[in-house]
């Protein structure tokens, strides 16, 4: 009861908050009274306790990524706990599919993100009711309603049971059983909200179409994978609804949309930095940190995910605006040109050629498997020889504006997408190997 009650307050706090969306000068304030806060917590971290100590400021902390993260696991936490008995009662759940376990009261959860590196998230009982307190006022919305919500993910956890209520029951589908049996528990549910990986939701999808039943949800959220727009539009036309959108990682609840759509960071409890990553400064890595994260800081982390800005928002929030979520650093085509230098070319570039070549085309995965070779695997690739030849064209006339000619392109008739995992529809695994 008491954590439900923690909940409720930390929810209507966000709601009466609200005016630090409209203002920017009183959001930077609120955040540097936050990181204030945030410093005597920072004081309890081997990691931090000396730079705290000498008063840096938050631009002398360094910035760390996923793998200084990882390795500093025991000094970065504040409550003494070691890497190797989290990741072992983290294994123990994955392994069991029991979500239940925690160390010292402290939630414990793995992660495999994009990049399939194990990451360990921990939440003490503040965090978690933060957290969820969040999730209702951004994505899910407070409703008096009698409301069920059906979420499909790889793991279960207590930050998302932690929701329910009499009002709002949460629902877990394993991504990991099979689809039919997910997809048949689903009907019978009747649910009021869907959340889901872009690429679980499409099969959900396709399954209300294949089997004529008309989905009924007044909500369709999608988390953790990057939303490619054709499945976007494939996916609102089928749930006749505007697909609601969360950014959200090993690293925190990042980013969800606004009443327009827009994907806006949280920025009444994050400071996002940018390192751009072209002339332009058009693309850049998030550099995040958090300042509700008290048990696990994460502080000046440097994301590998290459986000797209995005200009200012007509729903009034001054918090800063992602375009599109492009994908990861590995996920960049490396392709020589005819001068012998290499051209690094995004994802979306790739994206767009091939969905732009065919209006049949749906689910595709675009893999660089060699110096000059891509591997591109398309649903109906098998007999499908005019879209083989109009994406072919579609990629080449791409490449041509890279002055890059030499390229050979290959059809697969097997995807590489497993069960339960993320999808990359674009990457780079030559490069990776190397």
């Amino acid at each position: 009861m008491k954590f439900k009650l923690s909940i409720l307050l930390h929810y209507f706090l966000f709601r009466i908050r609200n005016d630090q969306k409209k203002s920017r000068s009183k959001l930077e304030k609120i955040q540097q009274k936050k990181l204030h806060r945030l410093r005597r917590f920072l004081a309890q971290s081997p990691f931090y306790k000396e730079m705290v100590h000498q008063n840096f400021k938050l631009k002398d902390f360094p910035i760390i990524n996923k793998e200084v993260f990882i390795k500093n696991f025991d000094d970065i936490n504040t409550a003494g706990i070691v890497k190797s008995e989290a990741m072992k009662v983290a294994m123990h759940t994955e392994q069991s599919r029991d979500f239940s376990a925690s160390i010292k009261n402290i939630t414990i959860g793995l992660s495999t993100g994009t990049s399939g590196n194990k990451g360990i998230f921990l939440a003490n009982e503040k965090e978690r009711a933060k957290w969820v307190a969040a999730m209702l006022h951004r994505v899910v919305g407070f409703s008096l309603k009698k409301r069920k919500v059906a979420f499909f993910l790889r793991a279960n956890s207590k930050l998302y049971e932690s929701s329910n209520s009499r009002i709002l029951q949460f629902n877990f589908f394993d991504l990991l059983k099979a689809h039919a049996e997910n997809f048949n528990r689903l009907v019978d549910l009747n649910a009021d909200i869907l959340i889901a990986q872009p690429s679980a939701l499409v099969k959900i999808a396709k399954s209300y179409l294949s089997q004529q039943i008309k989905p009924g949800f007044t909500k369709v959220i999608s988390v953790a994978e990057v939303l490619d727009q054709s499945d976007k539009q494939f996916l609102e036309k089928v749930f006749n609804l505007k697909l609601d959108e969360v950014y959200q990682c090993t690293e925190g609840f990042l980013a969800s949309s606004c009443s327009l759509g827009n994907l806006h960071f949280n920025e009444d409890f994050l400071i996002i930095e940018k390192e751009y990553l072209d002339d332009e400064k058009k693309r850049y890595h998030p550099i995040i940190t958090d300042l509700y994260r008290h048990t696990q800081p994460v502080i000046r982390y440097k994301l590998d995910d290459i986000l797209m800005e995005g200009e200012a928002c007509n729903c009034g929030s001054s918090f800063d605006v992602i375009k599109q979520i492009e994908g990861r650093a590995d996920d960049v085509i490396r392709l020589e040109n005819s001068a012998g230098e290499l051209v690094d070319i995004y994802p979306d570039f790739f994206s767009r050629a091939i969905t732009m070549a065919s209006d049949d085309i749906s689910y595709y995965e675009l893999i660089q498997t060699g110096k000059d070779v891509l591997e591109l695997f398309f649903e109906q690739s098998k007999e499908n020889q005019h879209l083989k030849m109009l994406i072919t064209e579609s990629i080449e006339s791409l490449l041509s504006k890279f002055n890059i000619k030499q390229i050979k392109i290959k059809f697969s008739e097997t995807q590489t997408l497993k069960n339960g995992a993320k999808l990359r529809r674009i990457r780079n695994e030559y490069f990776k190997a190397r």
